[in-house]
């Protein structure tokens, strides 16, 4: 705790830290790339993340979850449209579990999945073709409605209505499991299918970042399920303009002294380990 406290007094003569999910809407004056780099030297951080830059390349959360879930009671399935994802994306960080976009390439991977994570229940969101096969896993196939959620969760959910793709990441990341936040998607509704049965209990799990998260990071281009995974973790994600730190000052800011990790980049556009870690280190150039 005396590395947070020390960036909350702020050695730098400020009150409250630069880095912050907004820093990108900050003008570059007010950047100051030193002072970020202190702020990401003093993290307390987890030390499975220590010394590590981890680019997750994997487009349907397989990877993120294994990342950030050592076990999981559930799992959410949801079917590869921007509506299911945001759906999974609503119950995924309320509840604090992982989420995988369903593939058929996947599905042996989504079976192995399941066994290392020791889950026993799955929840199916959309059109996706699984079964309990064993009968030891209860597959739950969601009605998509909001009634549904409060049987899930127990909570009151209020909808918000994410107006077009482009804001979809950002509105993930977010997500705070102690405010319940229903995502919609304007352009695309969800599926409905009417039942007269009471929704199962999905119960939260506990946080599994300890407030020690490493640096995440996104662009309005990564795969929405490692954003979901990261967030349900409850890592903060900064989703930067631009995968190339070198691009902005304020991606600049967010990866400063990184170039060693700790740090997790949840797209394949950020390239490859060596790629984003040469550009971490070229920093910003005024």
């Amino acid at each position: 705790m005396t590395a947070l406290g020390a960036v909350g007094c702020s050695s730098l003569g400020r009150g409250e830290p630069l880095l912050t999910q907004d820093i990108t809407a900050l003008p570059e004056s007010e950047i100051d790339l030193a002072r970020a780099s202190e702020e990401n030297r003093l993290r307390l951080i987890d030390p499975q993340f220590a010394d590590e830059v981890t680019v997750v390349g994997d487009r349907w959360g397989i990877d993120s979850a294994r990342l950030f879930f050592k076990e999981s009671n559930s799992l959410i399935l949801a079917e590869e449209t921007d509506a299911a994802a945001l759906r999974a994306a609503t119950l995924s960080v309320s509840q604090r579990v992982p989420m995988v976009t369903y593939d058929d390439s996947i599905r042996p991977q989504i079976s192995q999945l399941l066994n290392d994570l020791d889950v026993d229940r799955i929840l199916v969101i959309g059109n996706v073709p699984w079964a309990s096969q064993s009968g030891q896993l209860e597959v739950i196939h969601d009605p998509g409605n909001t009634k549904a959620l409060g049987e899930y969760t127990a909570f009151r959910f209020d909808s918000k209505v994410v107006m077009n793709r482009e804001r979809m990441v950002d509105n993930i990341a977010r997500l705070d499991s102690s405010t319940k936040t229903e995502l919609k998607a304007a352009w695309e509704p969800l599926p409905q299918h009417l039942t007269k049965e009471k929704m199962p209990a999905i119960p939260a799990q506990a946080r599994r970042d300890a407030q020690m998260a490493p640096v995440i990071v996104a662009t309005k281009d990564s795969p929405l399920a490692n954003v979901v995974n990261a967030t349900a973790y409850g890592g903060t994600v900064f989703v930067m303009e631009d995968p190339d730190p070198t691009a902005t000052k304020a991606g600049a800011a967010i990866t400063a002294g990184l170039s060693d990790g700790p740090i997790v980049a949840l797209g394949p556009e950020f390239g490859s380990v060596t790629e984003f870690t040469h550009k971490i280190t070229q920093g910003w150039k005024e």
